[in-house]
């Protein structure tokens, strides 16, 4: 069931290298797939000339760009910015083929909720033309925070080619509900993303710990053989990548860094 665990959050990576050398980096530790925010994506065009170039050097390594990353307009936008969103992510999906396009909310409102779900409809349906998944994603601080919020939202959109993305980070300050996790339909849960937490403090400054202060699998709150067992009970069979935003494996050379992240997604699966 859990056969597809090579995959990295490119963003993760140390920073200071290259775009093709952080991608022989991530092969070299083993990463077959990658998540790619489009700013990535366009730091590459700018290092290579053009998105093709950029394809080119990801199948030179046997790479695949699996997900792409992040739509948000949709939320708020009434004057087709979220168009104009979703234009840039369809020239980039053209070039890469992913399996996925992640999608969520930043805001901790949606103005108009009626608004915002048909503006994700039209998403699906032009993204879905070019069999794409959508992956919509529950953040603790925004107006989708937990499981049953991004349901909903689901539910009201309706179109077959939207699911769910689980981020482990976010589940635990999103309240820890495995009850509620379970509540989601397993074959509509189209990525996961793997990293733990350290225990919430009272005073802490959350978008500091999520871009910062996520540590491997094992060395925090989630526990790792419930949340395998729910996974199966599920029947989720999707890809699992590493998302461990953390200023330690910043810190790190290239190749130590992307060795480390690779070793860490894995230990959940050996146990």
């Amino acid at each position: 069931m859990f056969d597809r665990t090579d995959l990295l959050c490119y963003a993760c990576l140390p920073d200071g290298a290259s775009f093709s050398d952080n991608i022989a980096a991530a092969s070299r530790a083993g990463f077959t797939e990658l998540s790619f925010w489009l700013m990535s994506i366009d730091v590459g065009r700018k290092e290579l000339g053009s998105l093709e170039a950029v394809r080119e050097v990801l199948d030179q390594h046997g790479m695949r760009a699996t997900s792409l990353e992040f739509m948000t307009a949709w939320t708020h936008a009434s004057n087709g910015e979220h168009l104009e969103e979703l234009d840039v992510m369809l020239a980039a999906a053209e070039v890469f083929e992913p399996e996925l396009v992640m999608v969520g909310c930043m805001t901790p409102e949606i103005p108009d909720f009626a608004r915002a779900a048909a503006n994700l409809r039209v998403q699906c349906q032009q993204l879905g033309a070019q069999g794409v998944k959508l992956g919509l994603e529950f953040l603790p601080w925004s107006a989708l925070p937990n499981p049953q919020a991004v349901l909903q939202l689901v539910d009201t959109v309706a179109e077959d080619n939207l699911g769910f993305v689980i981020d482990t980070w976010h589940f635990t300050r999103a309240g820890m509900d495995y009850d509620a996790l379970a509540q989601l339909p397993g074959d509509k849960v189209h990525f996961i993303q793997v990293a733990d937490a350290l225990p919430e403090q009272p005073d802490e400054d959350i978008m500091e710990q999520t871009l910062g202060y996520r540590c491997a699998p094992g060395e925090g709150v989630v526990d790792w053989p419930r949340m395998l067992q729910l996974w199966r009970d599920m029947g989720i069979a999707c890809p699992i990548g590493t998302e461990m935003f953390s200023n330690k494996v910043k810190a790190m050379s290239l190749d130590d860094g992307a060795q480390y992240l690779h070793e860490t997604l894995q230990r959940p699966f050996r146990e």
